[in-house]
């Protein structure tokens, strides 16, 4: 009986004191103001009837794209700003933003039946009012959102393609007690959750707690699970990597050995390098590091301390805290490849030159197609860039469209697309930006002329420039960015006037070159997919 006032004692100071702290840089609500292109909308529920507010973007075009599914982390709700939402505009992909009834601090809330149901139903929702492609349906949740991935990975019906889960709760009777000892408000909203008598319900928490659910092996077979952790969150944030990793070896654990109990699975983790076994795990957890992972194994910036994959679940351990990083979008296996067959002449710089650059993603995306790229590092629209004429477009064109024929073997070309105009802004050439117009005007007309250009009679694409980075960048780009912007209204007159559509990937991508591009100006391979994608779109629109 002493023990139990104790319980109650304590219980109590955690509903005052804990539930006033400010919610973590993760689990943020005070951020509430949306771009005007998403709209809030309505859905009845199907469970009881009430209606669940939701943010909702719908892509443009005719073309089928990827459905977002984004969950809200543990102390919000749909109107949480979601720090993705710039990125979902630059790829132009269907989002929606469900409320699952709000923050966990309430019995509907927190992987009840309503929130399962309530996210099944904003799926529907949005699948029938986008123009979303059905199999490509991917569902993206960090923290508390990150709970409620795994919920609904092991619950719902629909079937979803991919599901990433970023430094999720996996059991709310651990993360109660965890909670209390770090002294953060999460305990008594545990509590608000499943206790009416201020006791942790503890069975109602397995029973909420994805760790402990069934396992819908059969219906997530063609699915994809991520998982994804940074080495210092527990210390530095919420939700210690146990959470993951556990969560992790249960999965893999009862596909490998038919166990469901992680008491019962961490015995086979021993010798098994598709696990994480105690010692590894005590490792991470003490060093905060592991010194025996490959040093070069990155998630972009972020260096990878532990890697695990067995079929189609993947974990991922990386120097970070309790997040979910900018690229994460990059991250999710969306639908790219087409049965476009075209043979297609690129003209670019590095971007197009690169390994993973925009060419190198049209590829991907065009595997039947047939690609001669004449792009080259330092390429600009006029200038002899480093005193080299080489360089110079404009100078060179024709005897760069003669190498193209030869390597064509007499067949046409269905499309000319052009992405030049970044080394042209920059410093040394800041005081001849008009003559910048006149060689873009000059190179246009010289591409049209040409007789390889006539007999192949193709369509003309001009892209843009993406955006350069306006601080820490080295000095030759100093000022290039503002030029660019300046330099794209004109780029437009002149490309319609040239008969070549114009695609602006300058401002879709200004919000988020900065986590792709590490030396501000070359994006890596999932930044330059967004200027491949939109080049597909632009194609596609032909037929």
């Amino acid at each position: 009986m002493r023990c139990l006032l104790l319980i109650v004692i304590l219980n109590l100071c955690l509903s005052g004191s804990l539930f006033s702290q400010k919610d973590p840089t993760w689990d943020n609500t005070a951020r509430t103001q949306w771009n005007s292109a998403f709209k809030k909308v309505e859905i009845k529920s199907s469970a009881d009837g009430s209606i669940q507010p939701a943010y909702l973007y719908v892509a443009q075009g005719k073309m089928r794209k990827p459905l977002i599914v984004s969950l809200h982390t543990w102390s919000g709700d749909y109107s949480q700003k979601d720090p993705i939402a710039n990125e979902i505009l630059a790829r132009d992909w269907n989002y929606i933003h469900p409320d699952f009834r709000g923050a966990n601090n309430k019995p509907d809330a927190a992987c009840s039946r309503l929130v399962l149901s309530d996210i099944e139903d904003a799926i529907q929702y949005a699948l029938k009012n986008t123009n979303a492609d059905p199999e490509d349906v991917h569902i993206i949740g960090t923290s508390g959102g990150g709970l409620a991935t795994l919920a609904a990975y092991m619950n719902i019906r629909y079937p979803v393609k991919s599901f990433s889960a970023w430094a999720p709760i996996s059991d709310l009777e651990a993360w109660y007690w965890e909670s209390v000892g770090r002294k953060q408000k999460y305990a008594a909203d545990i509590l608000k959750v499943i206790s009416a008598d201020s006791i942790l319900n503890a069975k109602e928490a397995r029973r909420r707690s994805p760790l402990f659910q069934e396992f819908p092996k059969e219906l997530r077979k063609n699915a994809r699970l991520y998982i994804y952790e940074g080495i210092h969150d527990g210390y530095e944030g919420s939700v210690p990597i146990t959470h993951s990793i556990n969560m992790y070896n249960r999965l893999v654990g009862e596909m490998k050995y038919g166990i469901r109990e992680i008491d019962q699975i961490m015995p086979k983790t021993v010798g098994d390098s598709d696990m994480v076994s105690e010692k590894e795990i005590i490792g991470l957890l003490t060093q905060r590091m592991n010194p025996a992972h490959n040093d070069q194994a990155k998630l972009f910036d972020r260096k990878i301390h532990l890697s695990r994959e067995y079929e189609n679940i993947n974990l991922t351990i990386f120097e970070g805290g309790h997040e979910q990083i900018p690229q994460a979008l990059g991250l999710i296996p969306t639908k790219t490849e087409t049965s476009l067959e075209y043979n297609i002449l690129t003209l670019g710089d590095s971007n197009g030159n690169n390994k993973d650059g925009w060419v190198d993603q049209l590829k991907k995306m065009m595997p039947r197609s047939n690609f001669v790229n004449i792009s080259q590092g330092g390429r600009t629209i006029g200038f002899n860039n480093n005193g080299r004429k080489d360089l110079n477009e404009l100078a060179s064109i024709d005897s760069f469209l003669y190498v193209a024929k030869s390597k064509m073997a007499g067949k046409k070309f269905d499309f000319v697309i052009v992405c030049l105009g970044t080394n042209d802004t920059k410093s040394e050439f800041a005081d001849r930006q008009n003559e910048v117009v006149v060689n873009f005007d000059e190179l246009l007309r010289k591409i049209r002329r040409n007789p390889l250009c006539r007999k192949s009679n193709p369509q003309y694409i001009y892209v843009t420039p993406p955006p350069i980075r306006t601080q820490n960048i080295l000095p030759k780009y100093h000022g290039g960015n503002e030029r660019i912007a300046q330099l794209i209204p004109q780029f437009k007159t002149i490309s319609n006037q040239q008969g070549f559509s114009f695609i602006d990937v300058y401002h879709p991508l200004l919000g988020i070159l900065d986590y792709y591009a590490t030396d501000g100006v070359h994006m890596a391979g999932a930044g330059q997919e967004i200027i491949a994608s939109k080049i597909v779109e632009a194609i596609i629109s032909f037929r």
